[in-house]
């Protein structure tokens, strides 16, 4: 019997805009060994039909797939969508499995990730058992392959980005006090979270986090608590600094001094840190301004 495009499992994989080239490798390597018996989606597919609406077709592939693969890369695992799109297919009874690539181990992944069986890129073994499982789902015998072919053929990290030495670039964190207005013109204090590139290269940040003391969890700033307007990404210049607003009175934590060092995450998923003493100090300071 011929299995009809509409019969095929739905492989959906989830990804940040930066990791669309892997995403795209992948969905290529399981047709290729998979014999094209599933469908696999791509939420950046450039194949979606003039006029459909972008929004409407990812969330109808989340509805009917029935795994979700989530690219993980320490970069990605800070953005929302990515765990907007691994809930869904959760909540719809798909299996979700994260995909760690770019240094992002399995060990490390942020909840709710971190309570799922997870695949290491990196790793043959993994990527093996991987095929194994999409097989057995799309009711394949799943073929006896080179798991190295998809790892060889993966992108590694753009070596124009690395420094000769492959040290980090110069980029300093710091916390710093602010002042702004609020309703009925009352002040009200936050602190800056910035990043400042003293290197030559420009470096291209995600959103920032705090870390959380004794926790493998942190708290991303997504938006500005002013504003409410989403905090900028993308390329940060040599001699350039980005500063980030943060109000310590929105995070749901009983003692907020357990927050640890500021984080700034690069598209490749290097981190740049500031220290947990100068956000405990920052944070100190400023509890003792509002308390005044």
């Amino acid at each position: 019997m011929t299995q009809t495009d509409k019969d095929k499992p739905i492989v959906f994989v989830s990804h940040v805009e930066e990791d669309a080239v892997v995403a795209s490798k992948i969905k290529k390597w399981l047709e290729d060994n998979l014999l094209e018996r599933i469908e696999v989606f791509v939420s950046s597919d450039k194949g979606i039909n003039p006029g459909d609406k972008w929004e409407e077709r990812i969330i109808e592939k989340l509805r009917k797939c029935s795994i979700a693969l989530i690219l993980c890369t320490q970069m990605s695992v800070r953005q929302p969508w990515i765990n907007f799109e691994a809930g869904g297919a959760w909540v719809k009874g798909a299996r979700v499995i994260p995909l760690c690539y770019h240094g992002q181990r399995k060990e490390t992944l942020p909840r709710p990730l971190s309570s799922l069986e997870a695949i290491d890129l990196s790793e043959p073994d993994d990527v093996r058992k991987l095929l194994n499982l999409i097989a057995k789902e799309a009711g394949l015998r799943a073929p006896d392959i080179d798991p190295n072919g998809l790892i060889a053929g993966l992108p590694q990290r753009n070596i124009e980005e690395l420094d000769v030495n492959g040290k980090l670039p110069d980029i300093r964190v710091e916390v710093k006090q602010a002042i702004a207005t609020g309703g009925q013109g009352r002040p009200i204090h936050l602190l800056i979270l910035e990043a400042q590139n003293h290197d030559k290269n420009s470096v291209f940040l995600g959103l920032p986090s705090i870390a959380k003391k004794n926790s493998r969890n942190s708290v991303t700033i997504g938006l500005d608590p002013v504003t409410r307007l989403p905090v900028p990404t993308g390329e940060l210049k040599p001699g350039d600094s980005r500063s980030v607003r943060f109000d310590p009175t929105l995070v749901e934590m009983e003692d907020i001094e357990q927050l640890g060092e500021v984080i700034f995450c690069d598209k490749i998923g290097r981190e740049f840190k500031g220290s947990a003493a100068a956000t405990l100090k920052a944070i100190q300071f400023w509890k003792a301004l509002v308390e005044v």
